[in-house]
């Protein structure tokens, strides 16, 4: 299981089975399903596997957000077991940035850079990625 500390009210988990969800500690009410398969089964899976970390992402900002409710989650990076690298975020369709074909174990955002993201490999080995607006451009 993944886990980061947020610095908002906001906190967010991964598990198995590509699952990640937030939960908002100002409304105190049942976690949002940000990645996994729900009830009603639709939300998409970008990963089948162990999801190993779960991080803000302050690169990725839809043109949604600053028009939604105060509410809206802000989107996330996550990595999986199963070489994936990607962005969720809340009601929309998941961006898969890399797909390793072994484990993407951790990985980080440059704070000053937040295009760089530095993974770290199953292969002892690391992967760096550099992103461009039009990679994670929703509209």
């Amino acid at each position: 299981m993944a886990h980061s500390a947020p610095a908002s009210p906001v906190d967010h988990v991964g598990g198995s089975s590509g699952t990640v969800f937030a939960w908002d500690l100002r409304l105190q009410q049942q976690p949002i399903l940000l990645s996994g398969v729900s009830l009603n089964e639709t939300t998409q899976t970008i990963s089948e596997s162990e999801v190993w970390e779960v991080q803000y992402d302050s690169y990725t900002h839809s043109s949604n957000i600053n028009s939604a409710p105060s509410t809206r989650i802000l989107p996330i990076m996550m990595c999986s077991e199963d070489g994936i690298l990607a962005v969720l975020e809340q009601g929309e369709e998941p961006i898969e940035l890399l797909a390793e074909n072994c484990a993407i174990n951790a990985f980080d955002i440059d704070p000053q850079n937040p295009s760089d993201v530095i993974c770290g490999l199953e292969w002892e080995s690391i992967g760096i990625l550099t992103r461009s607006r039009e990679t994670v451009a929703r509209y």
